[in-house]
């Protein structure tokens, strides 16, 4: 979670992922004033959109008209619980890009598993918010894959959750599986191969020399 890379515009990220949000409101003010068309990206996840630094940060980016594009990672469970015990627009069914609203900010949701529909919900917002419009709330719905935590486990650590919440507290093993085979990773491959930009064959080859190079270090 601690990792910095100023240099190339990366300002880092806090194992408290709600607490860094407003970090990622500062650096559009100096864009500002030099005039230069900078976009700041701040991602974080649906959990931390209940703390209260989003809607701070939220309220005085729009105040001021900041070229951010919040992208909310909605993967529906948190660590011990599913997403409508943490907010009452999830228990009514709503998206979460609604909280746009009280802010005076464009939120839209978009199906973060397709990443030609991120594209374009992303472009949209960069435009806006080079045009001077402000910033906007991008509420990408994607399912993680792994139970919490374990993605970021090195090898060798015993992962702290066996399976995934959905399995483990909701016993929601159709749902996990289901979820498996629209793993967005092979569904673009396959988007990619069909429309003749990528060889069936060349998708093996480019996993081959990844898992060498990866050996090697």
């Amino acid at each position: 979670m601690h990792l910095t890379d100023v240099k190339r515009g990366f300002l880092g990220t806090s194992g408290i992922v709600g607490a860094g949000i407003p970090t990622r409101r500062a650096p559009p003010g100096p864009a500002q004033i030099r005039k230069k068309a900078e976009v700041v990206y701040c991602f974080f996840g649906d959990g931390a959109s209940k703390q209260g630094a989003f809607h701070e940060t939220l309220n005085i980016a729009s105040l001021w008209k900041l070229p951010v594009i919040f992208v909310m990672e909605n993967n529906g469970y948190r660590r011990r619980d599913d997403l409508r015990a943490g907010g009452r627009n999830a228990a009514n069914g709503e998206p979460l890009a609604v909280k746009a609203k009280a802010y005076s900010m464009p939120g839209v949701t978009v199906d973060g598993a397709d990443p030609l529909a991120v594209y374009v919900a992303v472009g949209a917002a960069v435009e806006r918010a080079r045009a001077g419009a402000g910033p906007t709330l991008v509420e990408s719905k994607v399912y993680r894959l792994s139970a919490h935590g374990n993605i970021i486990a090195p090898p060798g650590v015993p992962l702290h959750y066996p399976e995934h919440e959905a399995i483990t507290v909701f016993g929601k093993r159709e749902e996990y599986e289901a979820a498996l085979r629209g793993d967005p990773v092979p569904r673009f491959r396959a988007t990619l191969v069909k429309a003749g930009l990528l060889s069936a064959a060349r998708p093996t080859s480019l996993s081959r020399k990844s898992r060498r190079k990866w050996r090697r270090r």
